[in-house]
């Protein structure tokens, strides 16, 4: 495989090094004296010494000589050759932020001339909505309140320039540039079935897997719309695509394309009757249709409905495929499965490693042409009302209300999802799926997820729940804490700074998303604070799943009493 490596303004990039070679599921090390760029940017790959087929490859991670690497897509043009165009610009034609703040992530967003571009949408975990901001006129951007050299995603969009996600960016550091490129696109018409125009139709290219920092990003959309023509021009980065049109009532388009660095790609895209997705939605325990049911697919905007009277829900003009994450909604119902689900763990009774029943997650289906309808079967939740009060009988205004697996020390989920706060009057209302055969039960925290005011963790005692099952009266009570101070030494003995040190109890009663959490000090002490009454797990990071798995030194068994301070803990951090 012969290549190029350029920058945004098509200028050759001598020792850039291409070092890896990714396929959609795997990547392999480049180790090549020829992978690095000559003076014009020139390189060579072979399969000698390769873990996959050259011929498979989508994507190359490419070095330059500042450090700086980047993950880029790309197609062989018509020649057999590939352009891997690195956006990026001498640093003289424009200049990231000198001074960044360790918990700040800024940047300055370019064009390939180094002009600045405002009203660029920054989003960081795009699918998140908390995390977005806009350029400035000078094409700057920053956020504040990150964890410190954290590594994070990062999504820039506005229209007339390609989409770009950023995987694996280092908060707090300087001389961030993003160069936004507009030389590649597909445009042409959308046209109905009957060739008549189709306006206001939103044209989607999926880029496919990309690979960040303990995640895959499972897509990366860019997208357009099509004018009152039917006309539309949609920009993306080179590489392959994976093109889909969906216009209910109107019909479907569905296509793989590709396109190399600078090119203009006419594409017209001519929709077909796509397929009609029909789901009967029914009580578990009745078999009776349930109304207000919402499927939606968070990844695909409008491929969504809603059961009526009879539970029926109905999508027309779907593209055939695999939807994966069909998201669920139910008032009094919160968990569901269906035995036409693709993944097994999405069907019935399927439990996790505890023996707890999931089904509260998203459903996946294969959408083809002639599938019969789909049933869902949902089971009723549990409702658990009651008020927080302190150790002295006071109400608790938020406080957090969580369900543990009894003797596993874990949330029911894996997250905080039923997780609830208390109100002005201290009171609560958790809505839980039911037990089943095991047992779980309430704890209660003081304050919000990594927050701690005043009190220790109040634990109930363990329960089982069948669904609709309701309790009311339920009070849970908070405690007073104990302390435990210490220090964190490395296996020679000196001091570790900044590291996490938990609590966790022996009893395992406690969903530890609300362990009390400290850091290190710069001498490796640490005071942990917020500890209830009774056995626990003090721990330095890195943390197990299971607390009693934790290597040895870095876990000590610890009782704790009420208003007292257990001292002289060390704990020794594994590399």
């Amino acid at each position: 495989m012969r290549g190029r490596i350029v920058d945004g303004q098509g200028r050759p990039i001598g020792g850039a090094k291409v070092v890896g070679a990714c396929d959609q599921f795997q990547c392999s090390l480049v180790n090549q004296p020829s992978a690095t760029a000559d003076g014009e940017g020139q390189f060579t790959l072979s399969d000698d010494n390769a873990s996959m087929p050259l011929s498979r490859t989508t994507s190359f991670k490419v070095l330059l000589a500042d450090g700086k690497t980047f993950d880029l897509k790309a197609v062989r043009a018509a020649s057999g050759e590939v352009t891997l165009k690195v956006q990026t610009i001498p640093e003289a034609q424009a200049k990231g932020p000198e001074t960044v703040a360790s918990d700040e992530l800024a940047g300055r967003v370019v064009d390939a001339d180094g002009k600045p571009i405002a009203g660029v949408d920054v989003r960081v975990y795009h699918w998140m909505p908390n995390y977005v901001t806009k350029t400035d006129a000078n094409g700057w951007f920053h956020y504040v309140k990150f964890i410190p050299g954290n590594k994070v995603e990062v999504r820039f969009v506005k229209p007339g320039y390609e989409t770009q996600f950023h995987l694996d960016v280092v908060v707090g550091k300087p001389g961030w540039v993003v160069v936004l490129g507009n030389k590649n696109y597909l445009e042409g018409k959308v046209l109905a079935p009957d060739g008549s125009p189709a306006p206001n139709a939103t044209i989607r290219a999926d880029g496919g897997a990309k690979r960040a920092y303990g995640f895959v990003l499972s897509e990366s959309i860019t997208e357009t719309r099509s004018g009152s023509d039917g006309r539309y021009r949609l920009y993306v980065e080179p590489g392959p695509y994976d093109i889909e049109v969906r216009m209910p009532g109107v019909g479907v388009a569905r296509m793989k394309e590709g396109i190399t660095a600078d090119q203009i790609r006419p594409l017209d895209l001519r929709l077909t009757p796509g397929i009609t997705f029909v789901a009967h939605c029914v009580d578990r325990e009745s078999g009776k249709p349930v109304a207000g049911v919402k499927l939606s697919h968070w990844e695909k905007p409008g491929v969504e409905g809603t059961s009526d009277a009879n539970g029926m829900i109905r999508m027309r003009d779907l593209p055939a495929g695999n939807y994966p994450r069909f998201a669920v909604e139910a008032k009094g119902y919160v968990r569901w499965w269906s035995e036409a689900c693709l993944s097994e763990w999405s069907r019935y009774q399927k439990s996790d490693r505890h023996g707890f029943q999931r089904n509260f997650d998203d459903l996946d289906f294969e959408i083809k042409s002639g599938m019969p309808d789909v049933t869902i079967e949902l089971e009723r939740s549990v409702t658990v009302r009651g008020q927080v009060l302190d150790p002295d009988g006071k109400p608790v205004v938020g406080a957090t209300v969580a369900p543990a697996l009894t003797g596993s020390g874990n949330s029911l989920t894996g997250d905080t999802r039923f997780s609830v706060e208390t109100d002005k009057d201290g009171r609560y209302e958790a809505i839980l799926p039911a037990s089943g055969a095991i047992s779980y039960n309430l704890m209660v925290h003081d304050g919000k997820y990594e927050e701690w005011r005043t009190w220790a963790n109040g634990v109930a005692a363990p329960m089982k729940t069948v669904p609709g099952h309701s309790i009311e009266g339920f009070d849970l009570r908070l405690n007073r804490p104990g302390t435990v101070t210490g220090r964190v030494v490395d296996v020679e003995g000196k001091p570790v700074a900044g590291r996490e040190v938990r609590s966790e109890p022996t009893s395992k009663d406690e969903n530890r998303y609300y362990d009390p959490t400290t850091k290190t000090g710069p001498d490796g002490t640490f005071t942990l604070k917020f500890i209830r009454s009774g056995e626990h797990f003090i721990q330095v990071a890195l943390f197990w799943l299971e607390a009693e798995q934790a290597p040895g030194g870095t876990s000590q068994v610890v009782t704790i009493e009420a208003g007292k301070v257990k001292s002289g803990v060390e704990l020794k951090a594994a590399k």
